[in-house]
Parts: structure tokens; sequence; C-alpha cells
């Protein structure tokens, strides 16, 4: 019986030995090996957008830096030249045909009742992303019916370039913040007869008479997504045109009308020395850089009831119908981010939408050295251009009856009375399809 209990306890001690390494600490249990998580699959977005082939390459630049700081999304380009861009987008919607997850786009609220865009709101609520960094005027394209349907990318702020040896030639003081519109009249009349230039100051004709109403207390109509009335029909509206107008036929300071259709023309000849004062906007900055001797700065635009200035530009929306909006919200993000507005900004060729961006070294101390702050008080003034169904049809019109103004054979009251009962049955219809 002895014998049978010590064979049985020194069994025990043989099984329990492996356990108790006689003596020594048990060993852990190790977790099981975990399988690889598979790496999240690639999306691919496309982006659409219009412009020049300098701006072309920036947005390829933005691509590369993007897709290295987000290597699961990837970006394919769909481009346009901008005479065409904005037909066939909206042919693609209309038709119900794929179009770009993300675009560039302008004029944002008149495309949003058709249910072209994505609402950003709630993206935007669920990450608390906030718009405060942004210009205040730059916004108002974006939003409509407590809806955000897309962001900005730049403002077209205007400003007055003057070279600054013609004004030395002539004797002159520079012109200074808080001018006025009679103050612009007479420096102009002083240029010409000092005889340093051809021509003393020049302006773009078609469009930008809006700035000139505006500063002439005339707001053109009484909102500038949903407007009702157009106040067009007051005295101090044919007044604004007038003035210019008289520039060009009366007092002869600035080039023909022929002569000032485009930027590219004021341009030229600012560049050459041939004009004293270009009106303009920050895209003309590498231009006159690029010039050795142009000796040059700006100054915000002359005022007259009040200053105002414009603040519109381009943005970025997203396809209501992409597949992949959560990625198409990243890429958003990012066009709109301090980092790339920051490559805008280097480039020289626009106002930036972000505060941030615009008082930073990047924008401020840009050369060859000007009055960058000029363009950024002008942009905190700035108020959005009119941009609701018929909007562009009532400008091209009044463009139109404002030609024989500009060049002399009509005067500006008549002209725009001319156009006012085509202008008010615009608006009517637009009252009817809301």
């Amino acid at each position: 019986m002895r014998a049978k209990i010590y064979r049985f306890v020194l069994l025990l001690l043989l099984i329990a030995a492996p356990a108790c390494s006689f003596g020594a600490s048990p060993q852990p249990t190790l977790p099981p090996t975990p399988l690889p998580t598979p790496a999240p699959e690639k999306v691919t977005i496309t982006w659409g957008f219009w412009g020049d082939p300098w701006e072309v390459a920036i947005n390829e630049r933005i691509i590369k830096v993007f897709e290295a700081d987000y290597p699961n999304i990837h970006i394919e380009t769909f481009h346009r030249p901008y005479d065409v861009y904005f037909k066939e987008m909206r042919a693609k919607f209309a038709a119900g045909e794929p179009v770009p997850d993300v675009l560039f786009w302008s004029e944002v609220p008149v495309d949003v009742p058709k249910g072209y865009f994505m609402n950003l709101s709630p993206l935007m609520q669920a990450e608390n992303y906030t718009l405060d960094d942004f210009i205040p005027g730059l916004l108002i394209h974006y939003k409509v019916n407590q809806g955000v349907y897309g962001l900005p990318r730049d403002s077209d702020t205007k400003v007055i370039y003057y070279n600054k040896r013609l004004f030395n030639q002539a004797g002159l003081p520079y012109p200074q913040s808080g001018w006025t519109w009679q103050d612009l009249r007479q420096t102009s009349l002083k240029l010409k007869e000092a005889n340093v230039a051809p021509y003393s100051f020049a302006f773009e004709v078609n469009s930008w008479w809006m700035i000139w109403m505006w500063q002439n207390g005339i707001q053109i109509f009484d909102d500038k997504l949903f407007p009702t009335q157009t106040d067009l029909d007051q005295p101090a509206a044919a007044e604004a045109v007038q003035f210019f107008a008289d520039l060009i036929n009366v007092d002869q300071v600035t080039p023909p009308y022929e002569m000032m259709l485009g930027s590219e023309n004021i341009a030229s000849l600012f560049k050459e020395g041939q004009l004293a004062m270009a009106f303009g906007n920050h895209a003309l900055v590498p231009a006159f850089a690029e010039v050795n001797e142009l000796e040059w700065d700006v100054v915000g635009l002359p005022q007259n009831v009040r200053r105002a200035n414009v603040a519109a530009g381009a943005g970025y929306a997203i396809a209501a119908n992409t597949d992949n909006p959560e990625a198409a919200w990243t890429f958003l993000k990012f066009l709109s981010s301090f980092k790339v507005q920051a490559i805008f900004a280097e480039a020289g060729v626009a106002v930036p939408a972000l505060r941030s961006v615009a008082q930073s070294e990047v924008f401020m101390e840009q050369q060859p050295r000007h009055n960058a702050q000029v363009f950024l008080d002008e942009a905190e003034i700035g108020e959005p251009t009119p941009a609701f169904p018929g909007s562009s049809d009532i400008i091209e019109l009044v463009n139109g009856a404002l030609t024989p103004v500009w060049q002399g054979q009509k005067d500006a009251a008549s002209a725009i009375s001319q156009v006012l009962p085509q202008v008010k049955d615009i608006l009517a219809k637009v009252q009817v399809k809301r």
C-alpha cells in the first residue's frame, strides 16, 4: 500500500515539474499572433478645373503634395479651357453623366438649385470645421439657404498699380490711401500735362462698372443671390458710368475703349511705360515683377460716396453625385488649407481667401517689394458679384448697352434706360422660377 502511495505522489511531482521548472518562474502565456491587417483600399477621385499652363503646373504640384500626405487617395485631373469648361460640365450635370468629384467653380449659387453640388454643412458640423479664417465677403457665394456648397480659393480684389518713375518725372506725389475719384481725375490730367506717357490711367470697361456703381451708392440688385428689384434706374448709376466714360472721351487721359477690353492690353501698356496707372488684380504682380526696369507700387481704388471693391473669385465644390464623398471632402479641405493656399500665394497670382495666409510672410514679402497690405485692406471691403440665374445675362446686356457710352457715342443715362425693361423682365422670370 505504501509503495502505491509513493508511486502516486511521485507521478504528481513529475506532472507538476514542467510547469515549475524545478523552482523557475512560471512562463507567461503568449497571445495568439494577430493576422496582418489589410491596407486600406486606394480610392481614385477626379479633380476638374480650368486654367492657363502656369495654373495647371501649380495644380500638378498640389496633387503631388496631397498624394504624399494621403497615399490612399489618388487624384486624376479633368482640365478644360475656361471658355468651354462650364458649358461641358453643365451639359454633363444636366444629362446625369459622371462629372469630376471635386470641381473648381465660380458663381456656385447659380447651380445649387439644380442639385449639382453637395451640401458641406453636415460634414463641417461633424468635425467642428470652422470658416473663421476666410475673408467674409468671399463666403457669400458659397452659402445658400443655410447650406455651404463650397469653399473659396482666392479673391479677385482690384487695386491701382502706378509707375513710380513716371510720377517722379512729372513731379507728382504718389497716390495715397483714401484718395477720391476727383483725385484720380486731377492726377490723370496733371500726368497728361507733364507728357510723361501716352496715357495716364486705364481700367477694364466690361463688367467692372459694377464697382463704380457700388462706390456711388448703387447696389444694382437688392440681393446678390435672390434679387427682387434693381436700382439701375437711379441717377447715381448713370453718373458713375459717365464719370469714367468722360475720362476716355472728354479728358482723354485713358486709352480708347478698344484698348481696355481686357487686363492683358492694360498690362502691356503698363509694362512698356506707356501707362502711368493701371486698374487690375493680383495676377498682374508676376507680369510686372519680371520687368527689371519697371518701378511700381499699388494703392487702393479711389472712392466716391463710399469705399467698395470686389470680393469674388473661384473656389472648390463637391459634386452631389460623387461615389467617394469622404475622399472628396478630404481633398477639398486640403485645397482650402494653409499649405495649399500658401502655394498659390507664393506664385503671386492671387489674393488668398484665408486671412492667415494673406497676412503671412509668404504673401506679404513677395518680390519685388510692394505694399501688399493694400490687397488685404481692399479685400476686407469687397462685395460679391451678383450670382443668380440670369445675372450673367443681365451683365452682358448692360455691357453691350454701355459700349457706345465708352466710345463717346451715347450718354450713360440713355444707354441704361434703354435696357432697363429687359433687365426687369429677367428679374421677373427669376422670381417665377423660384
